[in-house]
């Protein structure tokens, strides 16, 4: 099942590498209309710079001003959101011991991963109420079920994000917004490189040492088959691993 997204209007962040890439991709080809941003505009200019339905803008999720500035800052005939997809992450100085990364890369992560996400919705979900539909989709992780040595920052921003989806759909249960938290593994990425602000190597031993995992592909397809249900099936969270991987 693949979603239909023809006429609709979607706003991907994070869209210059990995699932927000293969994301407004598959969004794109499913005929939406794809508002791409991310902080590097030069990969989504080679991604999506001939693709007639798509508008490229730079955007930083920390940026409380920019998010709150965002609908007005949209062309008019693009600022009727139907789908937000809060996909722009970060885990700089992950996977080691917790004194052994910079406190300025952990209030990194903590501002990308929960300040971006509640900042875009707060920004955006008033006008999806006065449309009287939209879907949130926001990228969570399996670390927020369970924590991991060296991962104590990354899980407690995906656990905040988890609550955070948990609390919002119950404070919009009378109202025709879907709330969905896609939860990946390991997904290969530029992710864990740039956990080492851009170490290729560190990056790919890292996706080497699992015996299998999964390709943004793989999560778009997943975010486009659930967007496909009908409006009244609200999936409240999808964890996605490669077969085999039990967690």
């Amino acid at each position: 099942m693949s979603a239909d997204l023809t006429g609709k209007t979607a706003l991907v962040t994070g869209a210059s590498s990995g699932i927000g890439l293969a994301t407004a991709r598959a969004m794109l080809d499913a005929g939406c209309r794809v508002i791409c941003m991310a902080r590097r505009t030069a990969p989504m200019e080679a991604a999506f710079g001939d693709a007639p339905n798509a508008l490229i803008q730079a955007l930083d999720v920390t940026d409380d001003a920019a998010l709150a500035a965002l609908p007005g800052s949209l062309p008019e005939d693009w600022r009727a959101i139907d789908v937000l997809f809060a996909n722009a992450g970060s885990d700089l100085g992950g996977r080691a011991h917790f004194l052994d990364g910079p406190i300025a890369d952990y209030r990194n992560t903590m501002a990308v991963n929960i300040n971006g996400v509640t900042g875009l919705v707060h920004a955006l979900l008033p006008g999806m109420l006065a449309r009287g539909s939209g879907d949130l989709v926001v990228t969570g992780s399996v670390a927020a079920l369970a924590t991991y040595a060296g991962g104590s920052i990354y899980a407690a921003s995906k656990h905040a994000v988890h609550a955070f989806c948990d609390g919002l759909r119950k404070d919009l249960a009378h109202d025709p917004v879907r709330v969905i938290e896609i939860m990946p593994g390991t997904v290969e990425t530029g992710f864990a490189a740039a956990r080492r602000h851009g170490d290729e190597a560190e990056g790919k031993a890292f996706y080497d040492s699992y015996p299998a995992v999964l390709s943004p592909e793989d999560i778009a397809q997943t975010i486009l088959s659930v967007l496909a249900l009908p409006q009244h099936i609200n999936v409240d969270s999808v964890v996605v691993r490669p077969t085999g991987d039990k967690g």
